[in-house]
């Protein structure tokens, strides 16, 4: 019965996307994420340390710092919960976001933006995705995806929980 089920979710996801004028192949829904061995975290030295913070309720709100921005629409939060944004002094590009000092698990999505201007313009130039990383090892532990605008410098993605983040091709 669940063969037939996630046979049935596939079906109806292929289905969705043709009705919505999507592109691609149904064969391989949902997407693959590349195994985090093969991916490669852009370095992007810093020396210095960034951080904002911002009380962040029911109704919503942005903490930002170097073009780089956490946006939490309403009814993400229940009550007021101090966010925090740090983009440390690292080799990487990456940022660290938590939630009252620790993490939390929005009700609604969140949205983050990156700046990566500070990259060189051969990391610029590659297909860059975000991903979360554990903070003290480095390494990949989940693909984020991200949209990237090449125009601006920035990657935007989603996500539900907070943790640290990097930039990776």
């Amino acid at each position: 019965m669940s063969v037939s089920f996630e046979f049935t979710r596939k079906l109806s996801a292929c289905f969705a996307v043709v009705l919505l004028g999507g592109v691609g192949s149904c064969r391989d829904w949902p997407p693959t994420q590349p195994p985090p061995s093969s991916v490669t975290l852009a370095v992007c030295p810093t020396d210095q340390t960034l951080s904002a913070s911002g009380l962040i309720g029911f109704s919503g709100g942005t903490v930002s710092i170097g073009g780089t921005s956490v946006l939490l629409p309403l009814g993400a939060l229940l009550s007021s919960t101090d966010i925090q944004l740090t983009i440390p002094a690292s080799q990487y590009m990456e940022i660290g976001v938590t939630a009252n000092g620790g993490s939390i698990q929005f009700l609604r999505a969140i949205t983050i933006t990156m700046d990566y201007s500070r990259c060189s313009t051969d990391v610029q130039r590659k297909q860059l995705s975000v991903w979360h990383i554990d903070e003290t090892t480095k390494e990949p532990l989940e693909s984020m995806g991200g949209i990237d605008n090449k125009l601006t410098h920035q990657i935007t993605f989603t996500t539900t929980h907070l943790s640290g983040y990097a930039l990776a091709y």
